[in-house]
């Protein structure tokens, strides 16, 4: 089930196409990787997600309910959202800040309650400290603190990695980890920079100039970036056969057509094997890109 759901969204401004026709799926349990330059549309997405801007076309969906649908203000309820900036009050503690984050929610947390967010997110040492001693880094997770208060299903995070140290960046990484597998979340994350991504996203979607170039799962990407020869035929019903004949283990089907194998195989071999059995080859390519080669090609207009 895709817990968000978009249909040819578009936000224009001006003349300008911000966000272009783009279909996105957010799978329940994932974490979504939205990846693009700075400026290529992905804060106005999660705008349009949270209701801070209303689409000039098209429609998304939270839960299976859409955006036309006056029941999506209730749906809204299970989104959390930290969009742009983290809102945190330096003067007050990590407990205040919670507090004070309740009284605009319209929510009232037990101290327990209270105590085990910090724990969350792993700040239960600093529930006294000023927000203003914090690290970057602490405060992204106090911030995501203030966005799990109202349990969400649903979290959005713009860009929460910008301006981290290597150390910051592992924790959040760890914490989003635990959050999705533990609490079952779903996030869609956004990065201008694949590499901070790359080792908790299960789903990517890559996005330039408003519109949404690929959704790919990370399997799918981690494939991209491995030697491999790509393989094109008339007829694959019969393809499998061959491969058993030539101990050809290591391979994947895609839904268009082509055929990826990872075994280190003679390519003249191949292509005789395949004859033989009166398959065409259409066309065939060798692989050989690191993941980052390949986003930044996609990224280029390449293939």
């Amino acid at each position: 089930m895709y817990l968000i759901e978009t249909n040819e969204l578009t936000k224009r401004y001006g003349d300008v196409n911000v966000v272009d026709h783009v279909n996105m799926h957010i799978p329940e349990g994932s974490i979504y990787g939205f990846v693009g330059e700075n400026g290529s549309g992905k804060t106005t997405i999660m705008r349009l997600l949270t209701g801070l801007a209303e689409p000039t076309s098209g429609t998304y969906s939270l839960f299976g309910v859409s955006n036309k649908n006056k029941e999506i203000y209730k749906k809204r309820a299970n989104v959390s959202a930290i969009v742009e900036t983290v809102s945190l009050v330096p003067s007050m503690t990590a407990i205040d800040n919670i507090i004070y984050q309740e009284k605009y929610l319209g929510i009232k947390l037990t101290k327990k309650q209270r105590e085990e967010l910090l724990m969350k997110v792993h700040l239960e040492k600093n529930e006294g400290k000023k927000v203003r001693n914090f690290s970057l880094g602490m405060r992204q997770r106090l911030g995501i603190a203030l966005a799990l208060i109202n349990n969400p299903k649903i979290l959005l995070l713009d860009e929460p990695m910008n301006g981290l140290d290597p150390e910051g960046i592992a924790e959040l990484r760890e914490l989003l980890i635990e959050l999705s597998s533990k609490e079952g979340l779903t996030i869609l994350i956004s990065s201008h920079i694949l590499s901070e991504l790359e080792k908790i996203a299960n789903v990517y979607g890559f996005i330039s100039h408003g519109k949404l170039l690929e959704e790919i799962s990370a399997e799918d990407l981690q494939n991209k970036g491995r030697k491999s020869i790509v393989i094109r035929v008339n007829d694959s019903s019969k393809i499998e056969d061959v491969f058993i004949k030539m101990k050809i283990k290591d391979y994947k089907i895609y839904p268009n057509g082509d055929i990826q194998i990872f075994d280190l195989i003679p390519i003249s071999k191949l292509v005789l094997a395949l004859d033989k059995s009166k398959i065409e080859v259409i066309s065939l390519n060798s692989i050989d890109e690191s993941v980052e080669d390949y986003y930044l090609n996609l990224m280029k207009g390449g293939n």
